[in-house]
């Protein structure tokens, strides 16, 4: 009695981690520059009207001149101190307490969102930062603009010159510490210009 016990937990332990979860799209506009302008800017410097500047701390930028370029009231800090081409911020909804991590320009065009990694903003790895579009993953380069276009359920960082990437990803919980993994059947790599490595 007590195998038959232990055969059926564990039919319904590896069915259900193995199940593929849910993935939510959504319609957000994102910001293409046609012609990219490389020089830099006078950067555009974080101020916040808290006591300390720290992650979710209400944010604003100013110029050199001290003039307010990006007024406080749309985002929250989120690690970026100087902004040349873009900024790490959190942005709240008027109709949410709930923030989104989006990369912006001086001008607050939305680059594209933050993959989260170790409880803040994804690192740059050979010059490249995963970037989600839409619900889906690619690289944006140092000037914020999208190099590999989000369209992997999944992307590594990139090392030795490729990344491992997939269309076809599951997000599996682990039920003991509540961590994420991430497996796919059909993982394969790309070099820097998006192209599969064969």
């Amino acid at each position: 009695m007590n195998q038959l016990i232990i055969l059926s937990l564990s039919i319904i332990s590896i069915f259900s981690c193995g199940q593929k979860s849910k993935k939510e799209g959504t319609n957000y506009t994102y910001f293409d520059k046609i012609q990219l302008d490389t020089k830099t800017k006078d950067p555009l410097i974080a101020v916040t009207n808290e006591e300390y500047l720290q992650y979710g701390s209400r944010v604003a930028y100013l110029n050199i001149k001290g003039d307010t370029i990006i007024p406080f009231g749309k985002y929250a800090y989120l690690g970026t101190d100087t902004l040349t081409h873009f900024a790490n911020v959190i942005e709240f909804p008027k109709d949410s307490s709930y923030g989104r991590w989006i990369a912006i320009d001086r001008n607050q065009n939305t680059l594209y969102d933050i993959v989260s990694f170790d409880n803040g903003p994804d690192y740059f790895h050979e010059g490249l930062v995963r970037a989600k579009r839409n619900g889906k993953m690619g690289f944006a380069d140092k000037y914020g603009q999208i190099s590999i276009p989000c369209e992997y359920d999944f992307a590594w960082w990139f090392e030795d010159g490729k990344a491992k990437v997939t269309f076809d990803a599951r997000e599996i919980r682990d039920k003991y510490d509540d961590h994420t993994r991430i497996e796919s059947d059909e993982w394969f790599y790309i070099d820097k210009n998006g192209k599969e490595i064969k």
